[in-house]
């Protein structure tokens, strides 16, 4: 004898398929996201230079997995059309075998069909996905780092000649690099500013295009989550359970796929803040050095270049035996003076240079807090189900400002296979 079978209408099935079809066409932009916005490393030089290595991994690492759910979008339009066309004839035989489509363990899942009225509460509407440019703030770039660029390079003033130019054109640095040089070997305007080249506001692109992804990912577990809900809250027996056990699987991991956008963004960000405060350090050590201890070594350089230009203005020649005794005195004097003001600067350079280590510690936190999104696969997550999650939760959880991103990074290994 035939049973007389629970299940949901021809037209739910098809409008569930065209909601699936829906997130394919979603799925689309998001893998070309992935690969593109989220693996932008222009300007990551300087201190910055050891990330660019490794913007591609986790960018990589989702791709991947959006490309597995846009084709598993594929193989569940299979299995629905499937199963429509095999209760048409409400066999209890090809209903037994139907039920081997959806292969997962049910003895501990709540049917949503159980619930009274619960389909009610489902639809089969898409919500649109919108990947938003991101954007860079410059407030490091441009803004603390901005004005440093004037000192980089040789201001002259207007009907002066020689190094006087540079110093009274307001650009000591130059002068002072030259001592520098001489005495260390070092560019001090290498030392200073090198750490500092690239793009540091790039890390906030980042973040924005990591955190535009994981909104997106929330915005299609959502969709997917109220359809299967409003179909499965039609269908009542063993088949329907297992087809909320199954959903679930995808509606869960496309969620976990968010949830490690949402990490990587937020390592980011948090990168982007503690690095923004130490280069702050840094602009206000080169300002007062600039202003104080270069300024110094600057004009001690000037002065044993003007005291010998003195020396053969009085009357003592170049070929002047006395001349060059003078000079030379002159010019030990003053070297004196420039090698202790040099080593005042060298030693402003070294803590500036403790400050550098500090941001490239920063920089490396960066990359160690992304690889938690992948890492924490490995992470003992509590499996629940449908019923769980909206009951307590809503079908957006994701979206609330309560949901905690790295504790459900794991619900990735949920996702169920794309090939069938």
């Amino acid at each position: 004898m035939a049973d007389v079978l629970n299940v949901p209408t021809t037209e739910d099935f098809t409008a569930f398929n065209a909601l699936l079809a829906k997130q394919a066409e979603h799925f689309a932009p998001m893998i070309a996201w992935a690969g593109t916005e989220c693996t932008e490393s222009e300007g990551l030089d300087g201190l910055l230079s050891l990330l660019r290595p490794h913007v591609h991994e986790p960018a990589d690492f989702f791709a991947e997995k959006l490309k597995q759910c846009q084709s598993g979008m594929g193989v569940i339009q299979e299995k629905i059309t499937t199963v429509d066309t095999r209760f048409g004839d409400q066999d209890r035989d090809r209903a037994a075998d139907t039920a081997k489509l959806f292969p997962d363990d049910t003895s501990f899942v709540p049917s949503i069909a159980a619930i009274p009225g619960a389909s009610s509460l489902g639809n089969f509407n898409d919500e649109g996905v919108t990947l938003k440019a991101p954007e860079k703030p410059d407030s490091i770039s441009k803004g603390l780092l901005g004005h440093l660029v004037e000192f980089r390079n040789p201001v002259k003033a207007k009907g002066v000649s020689g190094a006087w130019s540079a110093v009274m054109g307001g650009n000591h640095l130059w002068i002072a690099d030259k001592a520098y040089k001489m005495v260390t070997g070092d560019s001090l305007i290498d030392k200073l500013f090198k750490p500092l080249a690239g793009d540091w506001d790039r890390l906030m692109y980042l973040h924005d295009a990591y955190d535009t992804l994981g909104d997106a990912c929330y915005t299609v577990a959502a969709t997917l989550r109220k359809g299967s809900w409003k179909l499965g809250g039609e269908w009542k027996g063993d088949t329907g359970t297992a087809f909320d056990a199954y959903m679930f699987r995808w509606t869960s991991g496309i969620g976990g796929i968010g949830d490690g956008a949402k990490v990587v963004a937020k390592a980011y960000s948090a990168g982007y803040e503690a690095i923004s405060n130490l280069v702050s350090i840094v602009v206000s050590a080169i300002d007062r050095a600039i202003s104080t201890a270069i300024k110094a070594l600057a004009e001690e350089v000037l002065k044993m270049v003007a005291g010998d230009a003195a020396i053969e203005i009085v009357g003592l020649g170049p070929e002047d035996p006395l001349a060059d005794i003078a000079a030379a005195a002159w010019t030990a004097w003053r070297m004196v003076k420039i090698y202790e003001k040099v080593k005042l600067v060298a030693g402003i350079v070294t803590t500036i240079y403790q400050t550098y280590q500090l941001i490239e510690t920063e920089a490396s936190k960066i990359w160690d807090e992304a690889k938690k999104a992948i890492e924490g696969l490995s992470t003992d997550i509590s499996i629940g189900s449908v019923v769980q999650d909206v009951e307590q939760r809503g079908f957006s959880f994701e979206k609330n400002a309560a949901w905690t991103p790295l504790l459900g990074v794991g619900r990735m290994t949920m996702l169920p296979s794309a090939t069938g």
